[in-house]
């Protein structure tokens, strides 16, 4: 799903919310005692957002067309993969690490298996590292959940319930979540999610790059409702023989090299139609290229360059940052 923020969320108010999809057909694949995040971590990210608000504002995808606003975006994403990757030489890197192997990858790899939001499981007798890839992201697919304004509590509730404000509540910035904080809730958006399986592959091994696409949906009337972002993963094929894309440098200027493959974790059972991208909704399956990519060379010539961005998630791009994301812990 899409992400919008600064000058663009005024525009959500012309949009009309999609209808509730029938859930009756689809299981609960949510963990009822997820453990709760250590004090030190959940004071780490209380710190983190207390110094850095205002440039998680300023850089969390207002739609910009600028080459920097999109760089400055990777490097804060960046920082939160290889923060909760356990990468950093901070306490609280480790601690975010530990968290993440207890309760997604050392039950992923024991079980062998996941359960689908379709009341299937996916199961492996091997898991090779194709499988790995697979079942990490459709754990973050299924059993991490993209919120949905109706299910929300309380006054969040009666807000939300309002028409064309939903969106509005759950996209400001101050709730993007780092890695830990999305398997907490076990809930999240496009960023959330992209940030969760990029720091759960990055903690296997694989090569991975965070991205970024426009978020402008159409009406049926083909006139375009807003201008955001929305956040992916892409997975380097690893001689698979899945991947589609060639892709030669990233947004910082790093060699991609090979092919790559799109992986889209909003697009699950429960949530795909009600997905207003370019292109519309479809469950996406490991390797499925999502509709919007369609409308890359179709629509947005000669803006692709910027537009349609990723930048690979290394220890490099965060080494020479300024205070804009060092903590001050």
């Amino acid at each position: 799903m899409e992400t919008y923020h600064g000058i663009f969320v005024l525009l959500l108010l012309s949009v009309s919310m999609a209808s509730p999809i029938a859930s009756a057909q689809l299981h609960d694949t949510l963990v009822k005692d997820q453990p709760k995040l250590p004090n030190e971590l959940s004071n780490y990210y209380r710190d983190f957002r207390g110094s850095h608000y205002i440039d998680l504002l300023k850089n969390s995808g207002i739609g910009e067309k600028k080459e920097k606003d999109r760089r400055d975006l990777a490097v804060i994403e960046n920082y939160m993969i290889i923060h909760d990757a356990g990468r950093l030489d901070l306490e609280s890197s480790e601690i975010a690490r530990g968290y993440l192997e207890e309760t997604v990858i050392k039950p992923l790899k024991e079980e062998k298996s996941v359960f689908l939001q379709t009341g299937e499981t996916m199961e492996f007798e091997d898991l090779d590292r194709l499988a790995l890839a697979k079942l990490l992201y459709y754990y973050v697919r299924d059993d991490i959940y993209f919120p949905h304004p109706e299910e929300e509590r309380g006054i969040e509730r009666c807000f939300a319930s309002v028409p064309k404000v939903g969106l509005l509540l759950l996209m400001s910035p101050e709730i993007i979540k780092f890695p830990c904080e999305t398997m907490r809730t076990q809930h999240g958006d496009c960023t959330d999610k992209a940030l969760l399986l990029s720091t759960l592959l990055k903690m296997e091994g694989y090569k991975v790059a965070i991205g970024s696409a426009p978020a402008m949906t159409v009406n049926t009337n083909g006139e375009y409702v807003w201008f955001g972002y929305h956040t992916y993963v892409l997975l380097k094929d690893e001689g698979w023989g899945v991947g589609r894309l060639e892709l030669k440098e990233d947004i910082f200027g790093h060699k991609m090299g090979g092919r790559w493959i799109i992986l889209d974790p909003i697009y699950s059972p429960r949530h795909f139609d009600r997905i207003q991208l370019l292109g519309g909704g479809k469950v996406l399956e490991f390797g499925d290229t999502p509709n919007w990519v369609g409308y890359k060379d179709e629509m947005f010539t000669p803006l692709n360059e910027v537009l349609f961005s990723y930048g690979l998630v290394n220890e490099e791009v965060i080494s020479n940052v300024p205070p804009l994301i060092r903590c001050r812990r």
